[in-house]
């Protein structure tokens, strides 16, 4: 927020001249990440769908930075999946897996939407803001974050503003046919109490009994406090069979196949 009027070489004086103005934003602006390592999870969770076209949903989506998963590169110990462009290349530490017969598989996204309480947009106050929730010593991730912008401003991809438990059903009800809606969250669910989730969870069942849906959740469990990391679980309707794909860190630099 201080572009142009502080410098890092400036930074106890800045601190000083602007304490108001810094102690109202810190006050007003929610915590808003938008942790690109994380597609490297997704994206086999994804493959897992079987489906070659889909159509992605996600929930907490930010500025919509993970609804470009598929214009990114990805390595793994079993192979690599992506457009060989190498625009930006995530890579991690994995463990048993993904198979190479699951990343030799093709996936089209069709359409892509998000929805968010406080959806970032990608100008460059956005960028600003997003890097600001980054520990600055944290270079690679900065440099990781600042070229997934660029590839998501070419997208354009539309984050809505609005309650996601509350939207949902309205947006399963514009579902296609000839593409697989993919409903997915990462690290947003765990901000629901009981009775939200449940609501979150009673809309994708009903949704799921009307045709074909998918939910792909990057989450931690929440009947195990203890669990290390997140989990990825993939549902699918019809019959709405739940399948813990792998095990992750919140940030996604390491992956547990199942």
């Amino acid at each position: 927020m201080l572009a142009g009027k502080a410098s890092w070489d400036g930074v106890d004086d800045a601190l000083d001249e602007h304490a108001a103005e810094l102690a109202a934003f810190a006050a007003t602006q929610a915590v808003q990440t938008n942790e690109v390592q994380r597609a490297w999870v997704l994206l086999p969770g994804l493959l897992a769908t079987g489906a070659e076209r889909v159509d992605l949903l996600e929930l907490g989506a930010s500025a919509g930075l993970l609804l470009a998963l598929d214009d990114y590169d990805y390595r793994y110990r079993a192979g690599r999946w992506g457009r060989g462009e190498e625009r930006l290349v995530l890579t991690g530490r994995d463990r048993r897996g993904p198979a190479r017969s699951l990343l030799a598989r093709r996936l089209e996204v069709e359409r892509r939407r998000g929805i968010d309480l406080e959806p970032v947009a990608l100008d460059d106050a956005g960028a600003r803001l997003l890097e600001a929730f980054v520990w600055a010593d944290q270079t690679d991730r900065i440099a990781r974050l600042r070229r997934a912008i660029e590839v998501a401003r070419r997208r354009a991809i539309p984050v809505e503003r609005g309650d996601y438990v509350e939207r949902l059903p309205d947006l399963l009800a514009e579902r296609r046919d000839d593409a697989l809606t993919v409903v997915f969250s990462s690290v947003t669910t765990m901000y629901l109490d009981d009775e939200r989730y449940g609501e979150l969870r009673v809309a994708l069942a009903r949704a799921g009994g009307d045709g074909p849906l998918a939910w792909l959740s990057l989450e931690g469990p929440r009947d195990d406090t203890a669990y290390e990391g997140v989990a990825l679980d993939l549902t699918l309707w019809p019959g709405g069979r739940t399948r813990r794909l792998a095990r992750a860190d919140y940030h996604g630099t390491w992956l547990e196949w199942a």
